[in-house]
């Protein structure tokens, strides 16, 4: 083994303090305490703007946001997925980064390392009460992460993971294992942070431990496809996807050693043998999507649909890719996160992209939010 071991609302208290010409679109408060902060930001775009472009894409307004997390989690097991951040490279403040939680016996096993992790750690805290997180997220819990690509959206989380819980007085340092390049990469972050962590240890703690990380690159030529870490709670198996001109990006396969429960997460990525592999008859597939219907609407890829095409394809999952994927692998239910739902202007529907999916043949599909619990 390569490795053993939904709901925006408007206070009215707010209203008064709103510009008058949008105290219209206030309503009565039933208000999560998350989104308390995006009070002025909703006020503030409640007109669309004038010229959308990547900066303020319709998939960021506050009105296509309105979702509260959901738990449709089996209750009759006790491993679960958690969605801890479901966006894209595009600023959303409604979406944190890629990231997801894989529990196990109460016990966290991350996948990716988007922008805002610890935040969504907290957020999904307070919001999602179909487990008690605040166990699930004691501070010696947080330790492994696996990495499923380098991409910075998948990636620039990773100071926080490290460091974060340290500031709480954590004393355990984090193992991260990824494709060629984590450990390079863990090890500059470490380097980088090397001021704030020597300064912690003199002023604080007067100890460095909980602020280091151990980690490890997956080799494709010697570890894969096969597994890469196990321990009481879980196996954990890689796969080897195609995203772009990565070599070697990865797919994981859980199974809880309590229930059976055999999650997958894909990363990002197109339709790959590696990719079937993983979620081989799993109980769960987390992977991304991208529209095809509406990609002439794409704010990124090229100046044209030819380019689009051409361009988007090596990186993403259109749903006949996604429709070939759950045939050949046989996976019981997908979530989809990372959703490149773009639209006409004017026409965007938070659940267009899982409308084509389904239209598409993909069948079991969820539209993820930050902090869904399945």
């Amino acid at each position: 083994m390569g490795f053993i071991q939904r709901y925006l609302g408007r206070s009215n208290i707010m209203q008064k303090r709103l510009n008058p010409r949008f105290r219209k679109t206030a309503v009565t408060a039933i208000l999560s305490s998350w989104c308390l902060s995006s009070l002025c930001l909703a006020a503030q775009t409640a007109v669309p703007p004038p010229v959308v472009t990547w900066v303020n894409d319709q998939a960021t307004w506050p009105a296509n946001n309105q979702t509260a997390p959901s738990d449709i989690s089996p209750q009759d097991k006790t491993t679960k997925l958690l969605v801890l951040g479901s966006g894209t490279p595009m600023p959303n403040p409604y979406r944190f980064g890629p990231a997801s939680a894989v529990i196990v016996n109460g016990y966290p096993y991350f996948v990716d390392c988007g922008e805002g992790w610890f935040r969504a750690v907290n957020r999904a805290a307070v919001n999602q009460h179909g487990i008690d997180l605040t166990q699930v997220f004691a501070l010696g819990n947080l330790k492994y992460m696996f990495l499923t690509h380098l991409h910075e959206d998948h990636t620039v989380g990773l100071p926080s993971f490290i460091l974060g819980p340290y500031k709480y007085a954590s004393s355990t340092n984090k193992v991260i294992m990824g494709p060629p390049g984590t450990d390079h990469l863990v090890n500059g972050i470490v380097e980088a942070w090397s001021a704030d962590r020597q300064e912690q240890f003199e002023g604080m703690h007067g100890s460095p431990e909980g602020s280091g990380a151990n980690a490890g690159d997956i080799d494709p030529d010697h570890d894969l496809p096969g597994p890469v870490f196990e321990d009481a709670n879980v196996t954990v198996q890689a796969f080897k996807t195609e995203h772009g001109a990565f070599a070697s990006p990865l797919a994981y396969r859980f199974t809880a050693k309590s229930d059976g429960r055999v999650i997958a997460v894909g990363g990002d990525g197109h339709y790959s043998p590696g990719l079937v592999q993983a979620a081989k008859n799993a109980d769960v597939l987390v992977i991304e999507g991208v529209t095809w219907d509406n990609l002439k609407f794409a704010n990124w890829g090229g100046g044209n649909l030819d380019e689009k095409i051409k361009n988007i394809s090596r990186y993403h999952m259109f749903p006949a890719d996604l429709k070939r994927v759950q045939d050949e692998s046989h996976v019981k239910e997908i979530v989809m996160v990372h959703e490149q739902n773009f639209a006409a202007p004017g026409k965007y529907d938070p659940l267009g992209l899982q409308h084509e999916m389904e239209k598409n043949g993909v069948k079991n599909i969820h539209s993820a939010v930050d902090g869904d619990l399945f």
